[in-house]
């Protein structure tokens, strides 16, 4: 398990074990792995769905850990605020695609642009090109965050789950 750090985060991976026992529903199995965080009913309640593919991908390729999904953790606590990661390492063109969520008690107080900050100097460390980011045209929080790091909207997309989304670049070299 790595961490990426930031002024209030912890970003840490989580092992293809864990994102097993998560998609199984198996919170105490889980939370008995004693990772450096809570796992609570509430702390992946809303990542069904994204568990699931991460958790295959993983099966197939558990290099990909540390692009994938991670937890982050408030400093000198265990308390998740929001979770988040590429839908998978660099294409061939280098580019990855963000995704992230903060829980709802965590929200307006900046930790999901910490955490894309985060996750996007670790993609340029590693030699990623550029960043895409597709957010729902509803989602006026993402939006804002997305402008925040200097995304630029550079087309649309229909995504199965979420319906109408904008997609956003960011040139990461």
């Amino acid at each position: 398990m790595s961490a990426i750090e930031t002024p209030r985060l912890r970003l840490w991976t989580l092992p293809p074990p864990l994102v097993a026992l998560l998609v199984e529903g198996d919170l105490a199995g889980a939370a008995a792995t004693d990772p450096p965080y809570e796992i609570g009913v509430e702390t992946f309640s809303a990542d069904g769905y994204v568990l699931a593919l991460r958790h295959a991908q993983l099966l197939a390729d558990p290099g990909q850990e540390p692009w994938l999904y991670r937890v982050a953790v408030r400093r000198g606590s265990r308390q998740v605020v929001a979770r988040g990661g590429f839908h998978a390492p660099p294409d061939a063109a280098g580019t990855v695609e963000i995704g992230y969520s903060t829980a709802p008690p965590h929200r307006r107080q900046g930790y999901a642009l910490e955490l894309a900050l985060g996750l996007l100097a670790f993609a340029r460390e590693r030699g990623a090109q550029r960043c895409l980011a597709s957010v729902r045209p509803d989602n006026a929080a993402s939006l804002a965050t997305v402008a925040r790091l200097g995304f630029v909207r550079t087309g649309e997309q229909i995504d199965e789950i979420d319906g109408l989304e904008w997609v956003h670049t960011l040139t990461l070299q």
